[in-house]
């Protein structure tokens, strides 16, 4: 899983280079495994640690835990570039009170488009606001086992945005009602439920037909509808066959840096623009790319590996309690 999250990545910051495929942005492909690896690693997380109203808030702070340490990083480091080195770009512009704290937050970062916060800081960043989002849902749809009411309501609106009939990029790709059901894939493919496999079987294949659909242009091609519907077209197989593999040292490596390249990238992009303002061609892309792996490389070991010895003893804390609670279940 961890080379795949790298992979999906670069595929990010190629996509935020003007880099497509086919006529298709591979970052939104790409962004819409990670909402599917999230939803199968937040239902595995609190089904073994936080399944429980009493430890909802332990799951937040695990969460924060986890975004924060390098997100603030990075944060910091790109406003510092863009204040030195980018001066009257529209970044700079950005370098306001209300923009950082919007930032810091990272939620009002999904809801960019109705102004509550800018873009140019920590573009990528959007979508940390749309997990959080869903980290705020997740608990609360697995304790009150909602999730198939949701499911089925986050289903239909997404259907709605991508025929036309609301925004599609806004609400068939950007907000949690229309991509919920896609985080939920995950959450099904957790565990040996032969109704969850069979409700992710089925939208695998009406998403098919609908990109398929899209493509041949039965259905009017409008923003990112071709491109969310063949990320989970692939994400759904790759995500269940990847979670059946066992994890190598060298795939956790790969995964260990695959965040600080997501956020850092254009941090990098930034850097070099200043130093060498050329077009994202040739060596250039292939920099940024060498830089972006220093730098998570880095910060992985100087800022994450801190928060991940604090989340292990979270969980290690929780688990403890619930053993010494009387008539409590084990945690594996």
């Amino acid at each position: 899983m961890g080379v795949y999250r790298l992979l999906l990545a670069v595929l990010v910051a190629l996509s935020h280079m003007g880099i497509n495929f086919a006529g298709l942005n591979p970052g939104v492909v790409a962004v819409i495994s990670f909402l599917i690896i999230s939803g199968f690693v937040m239902t595995s997380l609190i089904e073994r640690n936080y399944n429980a109203l009493s430890k909802v808030g332990l799951f937040y702070v695990d969460r924060a835990l986890r975004l924060y340490p390098q997100f603030l990083f990075y944060l910091c480091l790109s406003c510092a570039v863009i204040y030195f080195l980018l001066p009257g770009t529209p970044q700079a512009a950005e370098l306001t009170f209300r923009h950082i704290v919007a930032n810091l937050a990272i939620v009002p970062l999904d809801f960019y488009m109705f102004g509550l916060a800018g873009t140019e800081l920590m573009p990528p960043a959007w979508s940390l606001g749309l997990e959080l989002c869903f980290y705020l849902a997740i608990p609360f749809l697995l304790i009150f086992k909602l999730r198939g009411v949701a499911f089925v309501l986050s289903g239909a609106v997404f259907l709605v945005a991508c025929l036309g009939y609301i925004n599609t990029d806004v609400y068939g790709y950007r907000l949690l009602p229309g991509v919920l059901f896609m985080f939920l894939c995950g959450s099904y493919l957790y565990g040996e439920q032969a109704k969850g496999r069979l409700i992710v079987a089925a939208t695998l294949l009406g998403v098919a037909v609908l990109f398929v659909a899209i493509m041949a242009g039965w259905i009017e091609r409008r923003p990112f509808n071709a491109e969310v519907t063949l990320g989970v077209a692939l994400g759904i197989p790759a995500v269940f066959l990847l979670t059946k593999l066992r994890q190598h040292p060298l795939d956790e490596f790969f995964g260990n840096i695959s965040y600080g390249v997501f956020l850092n990238h254009f941090v990098a992009m930034y850097l070099l623009r200043a130093l060498w303002p050329l077009a994202y061609i040739g060596w250039y892309v292939e920099a940024v790319m060498v830089l972006a792996f220093v730098m998570s490389i880095v910060s992985y070991h100087a800022v994450e590996r801190p928060a991940l010895k604090l989340r292990h003893k979270l969980r290690a804390g929780v688990r403890t309690g619930a053993a010494q609670a009387p008539g409590s279940e084990s945690v594996a």
